[in-house]
């Protein structure tokens, strides 16, 4: 049997997932093309049969004709997104192609690709996405979707402050506010910003919810026409560059009702491919209340590997038209620890985690180690100098600098 053609697609310059996931994939069998932009941490991974990299400053028209050569050219089983706007971009080219780029062949492989389509759109909507959630019986903070600042702050006063307000729209947090009165709501409601790239055309509202001061924790999965087939959870213990910011260092666990929030979710979007999903715990009940999606991978993605949930052979599987047999989830309880590169490295030199800990840097990638050490750009040369020397052992600066002088070190829990 051939091996299953894999594309990850990516427009994103420095986000790590599409860059670490193709490593993963090719151990899994897949032949394995990449599209993305001249510059980025993902074009600097080796372990691709074919790129297609797009100039840094071309327009979004001549990326589109770039991507839909590759899709021609490659053929591939699926697309995998590496970032929102490849998310939105896939979505436009399905359901409201360019001039001369409609075919049933591209929609039918977003379809393949993502599931339904409609649900894929409203997905991404967190305000459709909180509409769905209650209507599948998952629990969500106390809320409601608003058209406009005042309807906002109507909300807002019969939850009572704080609040956030999210934007339908948007990444990485941005749209996303507390809020401590009314007049704060209705300046967030007004900074919102709709996102570049693809949008549905439908009126743009927010989401107004009571505020919840509990740990976020990333349930990760690879879905399949709406069942779950691989998943990991993970929290974080530490985080970098801020308090309420990306975890630098994860423990793993078995949360069963948060795998089962998950299933739940992804059976009422009839999904498929990697999502990401995020749940904060409410203090006192210990309730997973559903926060938001991503329709594509995550670094928790590649990072399940670590934890013995390998999600590319999952896909690979499906591909293949198999059953996965190998691990579906954790054991109830707590699981590994892992280290996070290159976040716990800047975070702290002298970390604990980082002595103690597998980190989950990119060995078998010297070029990708490299890139991804000098991500923060007011970093001090010095402080990366002394970060390299404290966290890496001799065998492993052996493998950066000259890849053929020592073999390169997995990390494992």
């Amino acid at each position: 049997m051939s091996a299953p053609r894999v594309l990850v697609a990516t427009l994103a310059i420095d986000y790590p997932a599409p860059a670490r996931l193709p490593f993963e994939l090719k151990q899994a069998g897949c032949d394995v093309a990449l599209f993305a932009p001249a510059g980025s941490l993902a074009a600097q991974t080796p372990y691709v049969d074919r790129r297609a990299i797009a100039a840094g400053r071309g327009t979004t028209g001549a990326w589109t004709k770039l991507l839909l050569r590759e899709i021609e050219a490659f053929d591939p089983a699926i697309v995998l997104p590496g970032d929102d706007a490849m998310v939105r971009m896939l979505l436009g080219l399905a359901i409201d192609p360019p001039p001369g780029a409609s075919s049933t062949g591209l929609a039918d492989l977003v379809r393949a690709s993502l599931g339904d389509l409609a649900l894929v759109v409203d997905s991404i909507d967190k305000t459709r996405l909180f509409e769905i959630a209650r209507s599948a019986g998952m629990s969500v903070a106390e809320g409601g979707v608003a058209s406009g600042a005042d309807d906002a702050v109507s909300i807002a006063e019969s939850l009572g402050y704080p609040v956030i307000v999210r934007a339908g729209s948007g990444t990485g947090g941005a749209g996303t506010t507390r809020c401590e009165s009314a007049d704060a709501v209705a300046e967030a409601v007004r900074k919102v910003r709709v996102p570049d790239g693809w949008m549905p055309a439908r009126p743009h509202r927010v989401l107004v919810q009571r505020w919840v001061d509990g740990p976020v924790i990333v349930r990760a999965s690879l879905a399949w026409h709406g069942d779950e087939v691989a998943g990991t959870t993970r929290g974080r213990l530490a985080t970098y560059p801020s308090a309420l910011g990306p975890g630098s260092a994860v423990v793993y666990a078995g949360i069963p009702a948060i795998a089962e929030a998950m299933r739940t979710l992804l059976r009422a979007l009839d999904a498929t491919g990697f999502v990401g999903a995020q749940f904060i715990v409410e203090p006192g009940t210990g309730t997973p209340l559903l926060l938001e999606i991503n329709r594509r991978m995550v670094p928790a993605t590649y990072g399940s590997r670590y934890a013995g949930i390998d999600q590319a052979q999952a896909l690979a599987a499906m591909l293949r038209g198999e059953r996965w047999s190998g691990p579906e989830d954790l054991r109830p309880g707590p699981g590994p620890r892992l280290a996070l590169f290159p976040q716990e490295w800047y975070r702290d030199p002298d970390s604990n985690w980082l002595a103690d800990l597998p980190c989950d840097a990119p060995w078998d990638d010297p070029a990708l180690f490299r890139a991804m050490l000098r991500l923060p750009v007011d970093a001090d040369p010095q402080a990366l100098a002394l970060r390299y020397e404290r966290a890496t052992v001799t065998r492993d600066a052996a493998a950066l600098t000259s890849p053929s002088a020592a073999p390169p070190r997995t990390a494992s829990p």
